[in-house]
């Protein structure tokens, strides 16, 4: 709970775009692209309810992962894998509220996904799960055996209590991006 955060971007609506992330390296926060991408200012919610300013300062709009800069000394999780079978849980934010979602890995897939663009799509490693996803979800990191395993994306709008995750391998060279560097990016057009 403490690593995770609520993400707020504003600018490509009237609203804000509300979705979720964790801390998986110092100062770094691992989300979605699709809430982050365009936004004229993103803020995070901390586990404390400190609302704090971020920046996007890596971002795949094709594996749809984005990483965030924020000034916080919270402590990041580690990350690693999970096998199918596995079972963990994931924090969203309900009311405002962060609570924590129980997940199971039902398998290990090639994701073959729009990108966030819907200019094509694009293959990725990643988890089918059994899970309650909603609206404002995507980014929630998956936490299984005390690491981050994954970050969801998607829920089935056909089957009830089905989901889907990238593998947090996918976003090793995005995070490792985002430690060379601290500057601000082009995050592209709103999606």
């Amino acid at each position: 709970m403490r690593a995770s955060v609520r993400v707020e971007a504003e600018g490509c609506t009237t609203k804000a775009l509300i979705g979720a992330g964790s801390f998986v390296a110092d100062g770094k926060v691992l989300t979605v692209a699709h809430v982050v991408a365009g936004a004229d200012e993103v803020h995070v919610v901390l586990a404390d309810g400190s609302r704090v300013d971020a920046e996007v300062v890596a971002i795949d709009r094709l594996k749809d992962l984005a990483v965030l800069d924020v000034d916080s000394p919270t402590l990041p999780l580690p990350r690693g894998t999970m096998r199918p079978g596995t079972r963990g849980s994931f924090v969203v934010y309900r009311n405002e509220m962060p609570i924590a979602q129980q997940f199971e890995a039902m398998s290990f897939v090639d994701i073959n996904a729009p990108d966030i663009d819907h200019g094509g799509s694009s293959l990725r490693r990643g988890y089918q799960l059994r899970a309650q996803v909603a609206s404002g979800d995507s980014g929630a990191v998956l936490v299984a055996d005390g690491v981050a395993t994954g970050v969801v994306f998607a829920r089935s709008t056909a089957t009830n209590g089905k989901a889907w995750a990238v593998d947090i391998s996918e976003a090793d060279a995005l995070l490792a991006a985002a430690a060379a560097s601290n500057d601000a990016i082009d995050i592209g057009e709103c999606v």
